[in-house]
């Protein structure tokens, strides 16, 4: 006990010691509000994260310091280097939801090719932000060097035996051990243990960006969240609440089944939802006027980035809502997966998938394969090579061209479905000259101008596009009779859409849904039953992007399986339930869980259906999936 006293009385121990401690744990409080600072993290949230939340990110930070400490015995290099990867750690975190739309997560590391390759076609922007990121590394430096001058002065560090040794090994492990249990594993932790909810924001915003990392992380082991109260029984019911649903389209003869086209477009959105362009041409004059067609919104998972959630959803109907935080493709086993793909083929269908770009994006080549396409293509299959100025994406127009005639290769004895995600109007929007634009904003955007221009101009080609692959399927139908029934749908906005919004809009939740709301048109070679068809309450006539192939199916007249009566029943309460929050209602009001009883019905009634089917503790009822059982 005295010699306890002695060392708390002893000037080396408060200034050698403890004082290079304290510092270590300020450097983290700085690494934290880095994080924070590259998160976009609101005012409002980063003072709501005191007085528990910030201590607890801080501190967790300062868990990596002490790793090193561990290592190295020397505070200085814990510091350094650990203030070194937060900054960078920063730094990309910050263009990861600049370019992407959602924070980088620990899903990421698989995806990270893909995300090299995306990255290189962007100029990254030194910002304000990103200079302030970077200039908060120099109060770390000095406390580094400070910390060397107080642990050994102008003197080598002394050598140490195992027994010390060990001792600095225990303390530092059982230091980790009491933040990482005390913050979020002990049964009453600082932080709750499950807080994913509609949108990632709400969970990093709330408690930190490492906190949301770590319960991120935890979601890698088992990525499906099941659903509260979810049970077998529970899926059945909900199916059953869509029994007496009377499809838009009566079923069609086998015989008549036309063939489907689905295609997803690459960053299609319409600024008219978040800005007054004021563009001197009318970007969109084929898609919001065809004839013969059904335009409208889904709402897409991610805002500015994320194609191949949007992809997942629409092919599969299953809502990210359970899989927060994870890139479908790479993560997802989807061998035997129900899917439009399964769908379709139990109706005798031959499919197609392709993409006029490489074939390692999100894993696509395995992954198609995997969800039963027949055949799949990449670049090879598209060889006419039609480019926009300097930038290195084939056309929408050559892309189409060249999958016409990989939809004519297909057997002319069975019903045709075909699959495109385009890559055209894929980001950055300033490869091209000025001269080169086709479409000029008179809106002033700032450093946003020319980005702005180049993207309208790739949005005027892609509508002009579609009338040229309509004018084929229309040559289709004459020469042959084939009816072909097409829907294309936007995957998300481009990445810089919240930085040009109009804030004043609509509060921040509705503002958020119109940034994910992206163009979608169904059109046919022939009389579409339900053409002109406009929801009554929403203007925007919005669905939810897990919905989009459940009304191709009905407006083809296909007969439906109980998920997608499901679905179409939900459509007419609840049309949107992957964002908002935490869900749309048929007026295009955001509602929140408990407003609405019979509301909340529905959307939880979703929910056990999609677990039932993909959960990882479910025992699923394929009846529920399949025409057959």
């Amino acid at each position: 006990m005295q010699r306890f006293l002695n060392t708390l009385r002893s000037r080396d121990f408060w200034l050698r010691r403890f004082l290079p401690f304290a510092l270590a744990v300020a450097a983290a409080f700085i690494a934290r509000y880095q994080l924070e600072l590259s998160d976009g993290v609101t005012p409002d949230f980063l003072a709501g994260q005191w007085p528990l939340y910030a201590p607890l990110n801080a501190l967790t930070a300062f868990c990596l310091t002490l790793l090193l400490f561990a290592l190295s015995g020397r505070w200085a290099l814990s510091t350094g280097l650990s203030g070194l990867l937060f900054t960078v750690l920063a730094l990309v975190n910050h263009y990861t939801r600049d370019l992407h739309g959602t924070a980088l997560m620990p899903q990421d590391i698989l995806n990270i090719a893909t995300a090299a390759e995306v990255m290189g076609s962007y100029t990254l922007r030194v910002t304000r932000q990103v200079v302030t990121i970077g200039l908060l590394f120099l109060p770390v430096l000095a406390v580094a060097a400070a910390q060397h001058f107080l642990q050994f002065g102008r003197q080598k560090a002394p050598r140490i035996g195992w027994k010390r040794r060990l001792g600095r090994w225990a303390g530092c492990a059982a230091g980790i051990f009491v933040i990482l249990y005390t913050g979020y594993f002990a049964p009453f932790a600082i932080k709750p243990k499950s807080t994913y909810g509609w949108a990632w924001q709400n969970t990093y915003y709330t408690y930190g960006y490492l906190a949301g990392t770590i319960e991120s992380a935890g979601l890698l082991m088992n990525p499906i969240i099941q659903p509260e109260n979810y049970t077998v029984d529970a899926a059945a019911a909900a199916a059953a609440k869509a029994d007496g649903y009377t499809p838009a389209v009566a079923t069609v003869d086998e015989q008549e089944y036309p063939d489907i086209i689905l295609i997803l477009s690459e960053s299609f959105y319409d600024f008219d939802l978040v800005t007054d362009t004021q563009a001197d041409a009318d970007v969109m004059a084929v898609t919001k006027n065809l004839p013969n067609s059904i335009y409208g919104h889904t709402v897409s998972p991610h805002v500015g980035g994320g194609t191949n959630s949007s992809e997942y959803e629409m092919l599969s109907s299953n809502s990210l809502m359970l899989m927060p935080s994870i890139t479908p493709f790479n993560w997802l086993n989807l061998y035997g997966a129900n899917s439009i793909v399964s769908y379709l083929d139990e109706l005798g269908y031959a499919s197609i998938a392709a993409h006029p770009y490489t074939n390692s994006n999100y894993r696509r080549n395995s992954a198609w394969l995997a969800l039963g396409f027949d055949e799949v293509y990449f670049e090879d299959s598209f060889p006419t090579e039609e480019y926009y100025g300097n930038r290195p994406y084939q056309t929408d127009s050559a892309s189409y061209r060249d999958f016409a005639a990989l939809y004519e290769a297909m057997p002319e004895d069975q019903p045709r479905f075909g699959f495109l995600v385009s890559i055209q109007s894929h980001g950055d929007y300033d490869m091209n000259d000025a001269s080169l634009d086709l479409v000029h904003a008179a809106t002033d955007y700032g450093e946003y101008d020319e980005l702005m221009d180049e993207y309208l101009s790739c949005m005027y080609m892609t509508d002009r596009a579609f009338a040229e692959l309509t004018e084929y399927f229309t040559e289709v139908y004459e020469q042959t009779g084939r009816k072909v029934i097409v829907a294309m749908a936007g995957d998300h906005a481009p990445s810089f859409v919240s930085h040009v919004a109009d804030k004043s809009i609509a509060p921040e939740n509705d503002l958020q849904l119109l940034e994910r709301s992206t163009p979608y048109i169904i059109w046919a070679n022939y009389p579409l039953e339900n053409a002109g068809q406009t929801s009554e309450t929403d203007p925007l006539n919005r669905i939810d992007m897990c919905t989009l192939a459940p009304v191709v199916a009905e407006q083809a007249g296909l007969p439906l399986t109980p998920f997608y009566r499901y679905l179409l029943a939900m459509r007419e309460y609840a049309p949107v339930y992957t964002a908002g929050n935490d869900y749309m209602d048929a007026a295009g009001a955001t509602r929140e869980f408990g407003e609405d009883a019979a509301l909340d019905e529905w959307v939880h009634g979703y929910f056990a259906l999609e677990y039932n089917n993909i959960g990882t503790h479910a025992r699923r009822n394929q009846a529920l999936f399949s025409l057959n059982g």
